[in-house]
């Protein structure tokens, strides 16, 4: 919502993750990561919980956003991750694109609130959502 909505008390309040949820099964199997990630990030954060990786919306997807994910208890950034790759700025923004895209065809699904290293944080536990974005992340070559 931004600083007025936090002001004037109109952010929207969302519901609980149920801790005996799959969703909150998942984000505690990372909880070292990251609580160590929410501790140094100053943005919003919206985290999509999948098999073995917990995958971090940073920022206001589905058009500003960064990435990152955990997983094997490591945070593998976006960024870097396409560097290592020697993906050109053209094909990263593409990924980028298709990344938003999915994001945004998950609007209507269920989010859930829940505290982490002290901060508010959003959770889509979205298992279209998650495929989308291993199709997209995990076939890079």
């Amino acid at each position: 919502m931004g600083i007025f909505g936090k002001l004037f008390g109109t952010e929207k309040e969302l519901p609980q993750l149920d801790p005996s949820s799959p969703a909150a099964a998942k984000l505690n199997s990372h909880k070292v990561a990251l609580e160590t990630f929410v501790s140094k990030i100053h943005d919003t954060m919206e985290f999509v919980p999948a098999d073995n990786t917990i995958y971090a919306f940073i920022g206001k997807p589905p058009s500003m956003f960064g990435l990152a994910w955990f997983e094997d208890g490591k945070e593998v950034n976006f960024k870097n991750f396409t560097a290592g790759k020697g993906l050109k700025p053209k094909q990263v923004q593409s990924i980028y694109g298709k990344l938003g895209e999915a994001y945004a065809e998950c609007a209507a699904e269920p989010r859930f609130g829940i505290q982490i290293a002290g901060k508010k944080v959003v959770v889509l536990p979205s298992d279209s959502l998650a495929k989308k974005i291993v199709e997209l992340v995990h076939t890079i070559e």
